[in-house]
C-alpha cells in the first residue's frame, strides 16, 4: 500500500468512494463561505497514534500541531469579545484554542485501553485572550493560564533608583540581584489563575457533577448545589475557601461531549480577581464549543495538504 493510502486509511470511518476520490487527487467542491474540515484536520488528530509506531511520524509532530492551530483559526477566526472588566467596558481580541476530534476505533488492537477512557474522543474549541493568557497541554488536559510575571533587572533599577544611587557599583549589583530574587519569589507565590479542560469517557454529565461535588466538599469551605448552565449547556458548580481577598474560587462546568462522555471545564482564581480574571474566564468559557468526529470534512490528499510521506514505512 502506498504511503498516501496508508495515511488516509488511518483516518478511519471515511467511505470507500471518498477515499478513491481523494487518491485520484481530486478535491471535493465547496465555496469560500462554507467552513469545512480537511483531511489534514482529521489526520492531525488520528495520526497521533500512528506516530507512536512510525519513526518518521515523530518528525511530523510539530508540523501537525501547527496545522491544527491553523485549521482552528480558519474555522473560528479571531474576534473581539465585549466585556466589563473591573467596571470598564472593553472589546478584547480573542483567538481560538482547542483540539480536533479523534477516533480510536481503528487502533483497538494496537493501543492499551484504559477503563472509562475507550471510544471516540470529541474535540473542542474555545476563544482565549492570548494577550493576557497563555496555553499549555499536560497529558489530556488543556490549560489556559495567566502569563507569568517576570521581574527584570530594568524593573529593579527603575523601582529602586534612589536606593541604588548611594551605593558603589559592586554594592549596587549585589542589591539589584537581591531585589530581583525577592520580587520574583513574591510574584511566583501568587495563586495560579487558570482554566483546565479535560474530557471523561463513558460518564454522564450528572454523574460527573456529583463526583466533583463530593471531591470539592473534602477541600473547600463552601460548595454550591449543582445548577444548570446555559453557556456552555450543561451543569455548574462553585466552591470557595471564604471571602478573604486571597481565598481560592473554583468554578466547574460540565458539558456533554455528544459521545457518551463529558467535558469538565474548571476555572480557578482568587476572590480579589472576581471582577477581573473571573469576568475574563466567564467570557472565554461561554464560547466553548464541542467538535464531534462526525463533523463534515473536505478531502485532501497528503500531497495537497503539504505533508511529506516519503520514507514512512
Amino acid at each position: 500500500m502506498k504511503p498516501d493510502e496508508r495515511l488516509l486509511k488511518l483516518i478511519g470511518n471515511i467511505p470507500e468512494e471518498m477515499l478513491d476520490e481523494a487518491l485520484d487527487v481530486k478535491k471535493t467542491g465547496g465555496t469560500g463561505k462554507k467552513r469545512v474540515f480537511y483531511v489534514i484536520a482529521a489526520a492531525a488528530c488520528f495520526v497521533m497514534l500512528f506516530m507512536r509506531f512510525v519513526p518518521a511520524g515523530q518528525v511530523m509532530a510539530a508540523q501537525i500541531r501547527e496545522h491544527v492551530e491553523r485549521l482552528l483559526e480558519e474555522i473560528f477566526p479571531p474576534k473581539d469579545i465585549p466585556m466589563t472588566v473591573e467596571g470598564i467596558e472593553e472589546d478584547i481580541l480573542h483567538e481560538a484554542y482547542g483540539e480536533l476530534p479523534e477516533e480510536t476505533g481503528e487502533f483497538k488492537g494496537e493501543t492499551e485501553e484504559v477503563p472509562g477512557e475507550s471510544g471516540n474522543r470529541a474535540g473542542f474549541a474555545i476563544y482565549a485572550d492570548m494577550n493576557s493568557f497563555e496555553t499549555a497541554e499536560e497529558g489530556d488536559c488543556y490549560i489556559i493560564r495567566g502569563r507569568r510575571i517576570t521581574y527584570t533587572r530594568e524593573d529593579a533599577i527603575r523601582d529602586n533608583a534612589m536606593l541604588l544611587e548611594d551605593l558603589s557599583e559592586e554594592e549596587a549589583e549585589q542589591k539589584i540581584r537581591e531585589i530581583i530574587e525577592e520580587r520574583q519569589a513574591f510574584y511566583d507565590s501568587f495563586p495560579t489563575d487558570e482554566i483546565r479542560i479535560t474530557q471523561k469517557q463513558e460518564v454522564s454529565v450528572e454523574d460527573a457533577a456529583r463526583e466533583m461535588k463530593e471531591e470539592l466538599l473534602e477541600h473547600y469551605t463552601n460548595v454550591s448545589d449543582i445548577m444548570d448552565s446555559e453557556l456552555p449547556k450543561g451543569l455548574y458548580l462553585r466552591a470557595d475557601e471564604g471571602a478573604e481577598w486571597d481565598c481560592e474560587v473554583k468554578e466547574v462546568y460540565f458539558a456533554d461531549n455528544g459521545l457518551g462522555g463529558v467535558f469538565v471545564i474548571t476555572a480557578s482564581y482568587v476572590v480579589e480577581e472576581t471582577e477581573g480574571t473571573g469576568v475574563r474566564f466567564h467570557s472565554m468559557i461561554e464560547t466553548f464549543k464541542v467538535l464531534e468526529p462526525s463533523d463534515y470534512i473536505q478531502i485532501l490528499t497528503p500531497e495537497e495538504a503539504g505533508i511529506a510521506t516519503e520514507g514512512v514505512e
